[in-house]
């Protein structure tokens, strides 16, 4: 007796589950907004040919899960659960992970026409999904007169579902009504920016809804340039990022972004995460952190090389009188390049032990006069000038050479001190 009890009782288990589960969801979870149906049959959604070949994402949730998620997005219409399994797919194209370019579903749900998992030959995946539903958005008409843009008013077929507050959507506009009159006709609180047809699909969408997905693991990824489990878990920027992420109840579930910083102070580069590089004449390095300023510098001026003068590379650097030559700033170590080179003593002098300008030069002997560096080419002044012959002697110059006069005997030789010669030549006596 306690046998046939127990199972009368398994039994109607069964059917109570069985009705349920073809029952709309909405009488057992709170709809804000959307109402979904279940269309006959187990598995998938598909259209009248079998095929969901369409936009859609998958999610390892539950049904309940699955409905908070699909109402709170706007371009959800669908979705199919098994929450025994904790699988869910909803037909959508936001986060789009299949078939992302088809949107006819989208557009228009009324193209869902059943449940099915016959269109997969593998024994795992149809097992998976024997006892799944598709649930389709009930909560939609059509545009009764073709709408223009500009315009904040349509015309539906039915409103009788839609109330003052409420959203709609056609195709990707979303309007939040405003007014509902006779026949139909809804006012929206900002104009359309495309044209609508008559018959198009307007669908009633949630503008308000509050949803946190708070199941671990399956909240929303941290956004580009951001670092984390999730946003539930906290997204960081990253290196060379600032900005901040915070967790929201809304599509998509995130606010707050990460902007690249740009290349600081002398150094030059896309931005810092790309990759800064310091400006030619200055030595150093950029690398991106994660605290403000989000990077550090070391780009620092790099001195003047030897033979050349100035306050650093970047500002200009001039080769030192008595050096011939240029200094340009550049990107890669010693960051300059310089040809600064002595110049050599010019004619009619010469230098010892070094004959270059900087190092000194002198009047060659029987020369007189200097020789100083410049700056400016040719980077020397000379005034080293020949020497005449002294008195009691005859010749072109000293250098050239001096000879005592007739009737007086000695000699004349060029020196480099004052008078630049030394001369010997006395009268000859009777």
């Amino acid at each position: 007796m306690r046998w046939t009890r127990l199972f009368y009782i398994l039994l109607q288990c069964s059917i109570l589950q069985r009705s349920w589960s073809s029952k709309t969801l909405s009488n057992r979870i709170p709809t804000t907004g959307k109402e979904f149906k279940a269309k006959s049959g187990n598995g998938w959604c598909v259209d009248s040919n079998g095929i969901e070949q369409t936009a859609r994402t998958f999610l390892k949730l539950g049904c309940w899960n699955a409905q908070n998620q699909c109402e709170a997005d706007n371009m959800c219409v669908a979705f199919a659960c098994n929450s025994s399994i904790g699988m869910s797919v909803l037909y959508t194209k936001t986060d789009c992970k299949a078939n992302c370019g088809a949107v006819d579903w989208v557009n228009n749900p009324s193209l869902i026409t059943a449940g099915s998992y016959n269109g997969t030959d593998l024994r795992s995946l149809r097992d998976k999904w024997l006892e799944s539903k598709c649930y389709v958005q009930s909560a939609v008409t059509d545009v009764k007169n073709e709408v223009a843009a500009g315009s904040t008013s349509l015309t539906v077929s039915d409103a009788s579902f839609l109330a003052v507050g409420d959203g709609l959507r056609i195709y990707s506009e979303v309007k939040t009504i405003t007014q509902i009159g006779s026949g139909g006709v809804i006012v929206v609180a900002t104009p359309f920016a495309g044209s609508y047809r008559t018959g198009v699909k307007v669908m009633k969408v949630n503008t308000g809804r509050a949803l946190r997905i708070a199941l671990k693991g399956h909240a929303s990824g941290c956004p580009p340039d951001a670092t984390g489990a999730n946003v539930a878990a906290g997204c960081s920027c990253n290196a060379g990022y600032s900005g901040t992420v915070a967790e929201t109840q809304v599509q998509p579930y995130y606010s707050g972004s990460c902007s690249a910083i740009a290349c600081p102070s002398n150094s030059n580069g896309v931005n810092v995460p790309s990759g800064c590089n310091c400006n030619a004449g200055y030595a150093g390095t950029v690398t991106a952190t994660t605290a403000a300023p989000f990077y550090t510098s070391t780009c620092s001026t790099v001195s003047c090389p030897s033979n050349s003068a100035g306050q650093h590379v970047p500002a200009g650097c001039s080769c030192k009188a008595g050096y011939a030559g240029s200094v340009a700033a550049a990107t890669t170590s010693p960051f300059y390049t310089s040809s600064c080179s002595a110049v050599t003593c010019p004619a009619n002098s010469a230098g010892s032990p070094v004959n270059t300008v900087p190092a000194g030069c002198a009047c060659n002997a029987g020369w007189s006069g200097s020789v100083s560096a410049v700056t400016s080419s040719p980077f020397y002044i000379s005034s080293c000038a020949v020497v005449a012959c002294p008195t009691k002697s005859a010749g072109a110059n000293v250098p050239t050479g001096c000879s005592c006069n007739a009737g007086y005997s000695g000699s004349v030789s060029a020196v480099t001190s004052s008078p630049f010669y030394a001369s010997s030549c006395q009268a000859v006596a009777c």
